[in-house]
């Protein structure tokens, strides 16, 4: 009687935990591939301390496994075997049925996305480059193209000896903003999102940049002067502005003359789950439209590359240059 008893008790635990659509979530997606946090936060869209509660309940009623990789620790499905007697049957049938669950936030979009940057890249640098089309690759080619410019911008601009001051507009975490910041004299990094400018912040001192001013602010409205830059960066921001011409008219006014504006952004994609998952205003942008905003703005000398889809990618990247006259 009180075997039966406790095997009632945890069987309407189970029952219970079970009756969340997050942890539901969860159980879906460890079903197709383990995971770890961090991947399990960009996926979802919610704050890591959520998502590590969540997992905290379905590991300690025994429906989770841990595996340590390096520094990260993956969630996966707990095998039957590892189950308490009372609960196999359950979650046997559970399992059959994750599968067929609808998908109504996209999650297994997001979840190919995650995975695939995982083969490209490694977790480790992956899970900060959060948004769709980032990619070291991307990084490298728009750096190759700031190089192409630089003859041109030493003489015009004095920066022989000084180094080049840059902005980066929609700077983020500042993962990208440290790469900057390591050829640059000076960088500006700028974002209006106060959680994200935080994480920049705290990765700044540890990395001990001193080069490095964080500003948050929207990009439209840039406490800077005019002609007081040489270099400009939009790297994945464009589609979160309400207004991209905007963004690169100040980005335009701030540059002294023979400065440069470096795009790196989306192409046009249909993925309507980033607008509202990932808070983008565009999805992405077609190549003559983006050239088209940055003539308009005034920048001469335009040059621009699509970089080819690679395999299982969902976004396809275009990099952009432009010359203030």
């Amino acid at each position: 009687m009180i075997c039966k008893e406790v095997e009632i008790e945890k069987l309407t635990q189970v029952l219970r935990l079970l009756g969340e659509e997050t942890r539901l979530r969860l159980l879906v997606l460890l079903s197709q591939s383990p995971l770890n946090v961090s991947e399990l936060t960009t996926i979802l869209g919610m704050a890591q301390s959520g998502v590590s509660r969540h997992l905290g309940h379905l590991r300690k009623m025994g429906l989770l496994q841990e595996q340590r990789e390096g520094v990260w620790t993956y969630y996966q499905l707990a095998r039957p075997e590892a189950l308490d007697p009372e609960l196999r049957m359950l979650w046997g049938y559970l399992q059959e049925q994750l599968s067929a669950l609808n998908d109504p936030y996209n999650d297994r979009v997001r979840l190919a996305e995650v995975l695939r940057q995982r083969e490209v890249g490694g977790s480790g640098l992956n899970e900060r480059l959060l948004e769709p089309g980032q990619s070291w690759q991307a990084w490298s080619r728009l750096l190759a193209m700031l190089l192409s410019h630089s003859p041109s911008l030493r003489p015009t601009l004095g920066v022989r000896e000084s180094g080049l001051d840059v902005v980066d507009l929609g700077c983020g975490d500042g993962t990208l903003t440290v790469e900057m910041a390591r050829f640059a004299r000076r960088v500006v990094g700028v974002d209006f999102n106060p959680d994200t400018l935080a994480a920049a912040r705290q990765r700044m001192d540890r990395l001990g940049f001193q080069n490095v001013t964080l500003l948050a602010e929207n990009v439209n409205e840039l406490p800077l002067d005019s002609g007081s830059v040489d270099v400009t960066f939009f790297s994945q921001s464009l589609h979160h502005l309400d207004d991209p011409k905007s963004g690169f008219r100040e980005a335009f006014r701030i540059l002294r003359p023979g400065g440069c504006v470096f795009v790196m952004e989306l192409a046009a994609h249909r993925e309507q789950w980033v607008l509202e998952k990932l808070n983008h205003k565009w999805l992405g942008f077609e190549h003559d439209q983006l050239l088209s905003m940055m003539q308009e703005t005034g920048l001469a000398d335009q040059q621009s590359e699509l970089l080819p889809l690679r395999r299982e990618e969902l976004f396809q990247v275009m990099l952009a240059s432009g010359t203030k006259p």
